[in-house]
């Protein structure tokens, strides 16, 4: 069978899909990618995927016109491709999958709030798939799967994962993620962890983003590896014993699969106050950081680093709430879809 993704734009929306079609191509289906056009998709489809541009966000042309744009690319090489079903990943491009006829629409929405898009599109798909069992429960045709794992995900030895990114592999490892653009205030939050982290004998790995290192490393800590960028996250989350990031929801659910313990900061000035929801949803597992007061949250990211046996707590309650196996369920959901009835 042949499976159509339409979408992207960012970590949350690619994520997932990568890993369903992995799991898709290990049954010998077939896949195409059908991306928005952002420069930061093409570090998740650098494997040799197959994909095109639909050129909606470098088009300069209003994102209304835009998107009719995007819509004939996408039912032309759907007509090439004769997919058994499509399936939108989210965001504005993905609405270019309504220009695409006689296939199933699925839809993937890996936050714990609908989002604007998937809620537009809900009426015209067959299927929606989602991370969070309360989110499936608020939709129609809505299943969910949990996170999806993907190759760069695979766990690797503690030890073998330090030594890969030159840390010591006998020191407990907080790993810090700001997001591919960065995050300024987290990345503040990590640098005045820094003093701490040496008294209590941790050691911190820091993707902050690029050229957002520069003040961390400054600072002359030894005990500290600075990335702007990190393909081999699973070695990144292996290696760690907490983590201090933002709540997007694929990270949220790379966390959740990898079943370690983080303090989220979220992002402050989205609407729907999506990553917020995405901690509290795995709470205790996560720890929410609460209000702008860094000295507090410094105080709560240290309460956890001091107890091994809190940090056990939530690791085992991001055990006990993951389901078996996202990808596998997902990928029987969409061939399920995608078999035609009679």
């Amino acid at each position: 069978m042949r499976f159509i993704f339409v979408g992207g734009g960012t970590g949350g929306h690619l994520t997932p899909a990568i890993g369903l079609a992995e799991g898709l191509e290990a049954r010998g289906h077939e896949t195409l990618f059908l991306l928005s056009g952002r420069d930061v998709e093409q570090s998740y489809v650098a494997d040799g995927r197959a994909c095109i541009s639909l050129a909606f966000e470098s088009s300069r042309f209003p994102r209304p016109l835009a998107l009719i744009g995007a819509g004939r690319r996408a039912r032309k090489h759907a007509g090439r491709f004769r997919p058994d079903a499509v399936i939108a990943l989210g965001g504005a491009a993905s609405a270019a999958s309504l220009a695409i006829p006689h296939a199933p629409l699925v839809l993937l929405e890996g936050n714990y709030v609908v989002g604007r898009s998937v809620k537009w599109m809900s009426s015209f798909s067959a299927l929606i798939l989602t991370m969070f069992e309360p989110t499936a429960k608020q939709l129609k045709r809505a299943t969910a799967i949990g996170p999806v794992t993907r190759k760069v995900l695979e766990p690797q030895d503690v030890a073998t994962a330090r030594e890969q990114f030159g840390l010591d592999p006998q020191r407990k490892t907080i790993l810090v993620m700001g997001g591919s653009q960065g995050a300024k205030d987290l990345n503040n939050l990590a640098q005045s962890l820094l003093p701490e982290l040496d008294q209590a004998e941790w050691q911190m790995l820091a993707i902050c983003g690029a050229g957002k290192g520069e003040a961390l490393e400054a600072c002359g800590y030894k005990n500290l590896v600075v990335l702007d960028h990190c393909d081999a996250m699973g070695a990144a989350y292996s290696a760690a014993d907490f983590a201090l990031t933002r709540g997007g929801a694929s990270t949220v659910g790379e966390l959740w699969l990898h079943g370690l313990p983080a303090a989220v900061l979220p992002y402050p000035w989205h609407q729907d106050r999506q990553q917020e929801h995405n901690a509290r949803a795995l709470e205790p597992g996560l720890l929410c950081l609460n209000g702008t007061d860094p000295k507090a949250h410094l105080a709560s990211i240290l309460a956890c680093l001091q107890s091994d046996s809190q940090r056990q707590k939530m690791r085992d309650s991001l055990a006990a709430q993951r389901p078996p196996d996202g990808q596998a369920i997902g990928v029987a959901q969409l061939e399920e879809i995608a078999t035609p009835k009679h």
